[in-house]
């Protein structure tokens, strides 16, 4: 379980609406030593993300909560979001070189019809995923895992549920 800490921004009969940071990247990039997405993430400035939540915790306003997203639901995340593009985008690249070959373009034409059926196809694969709905299993995603209360600010406890 990928696991984030949140802030219980209002409390709406038995729901909680809960804002969660946007992070840099994992915990191995925030200590410098991590693949380098964090960089790329801090580059992008993402935004807050605001999640609504089951109060089966009892949380108040201003409380601090964990939530969760299990690895399963992450790893289809990425392979959406991030490998079929990038696939889409080499078989793109490929097209456009039998193109030009095909064609018998020029050496600086065949580049740019790489490029652009790379492009061309990796933007279409982006598109084409945002354009559909994600589906997750009968479960919701992300998951409300526990309260965190502050005894002092030296020493934070977690309260389970």
């Amino acid at each position: 379980m990928i696991e984030q800490q949140g802030k219980v921004i209002a409390v709406e009969g038995t729901r909680i609406r809960v804002r969660i940071g946007a992070s840099a990247g994992c915990s191995a990039c925030d200590a410098g030593k991590g693949c380098g997405a964090g960089v790329l993430g801090r580059l992008l400035r993402r935004r807050d993300a605001v999640l609504s939540f089951d109060n089966n915790i009892g949380a108040a306003i201003g409380q601090a909560v964990v939530v969760g997203l299990p690895e399963t639901v992450f790893l289809r995340l990425v392979l959406r979001l991030y490998l079929f593009p990038l696939l889409a985008a080499l078989l793109g690249a490929v097209a456009g070189q039998f193109l030009a070959a095909h064609l018998q373009f020029s050496e600086s034409t065949t580049d740019l019809a790489v490029l652009s059926g790379g492009l061309l196809a990796g933007v279409l694969a982006v598109r084409s995923f945002r354009a559909r709905q994600l589906e997750f299993p009968g479960q919701l995603a992300v998951h409300l895992l526990r309260a965190v209360s502050c005894e002092s600010k030296d020493n934070q406890r977690e309260v389970t549920s």
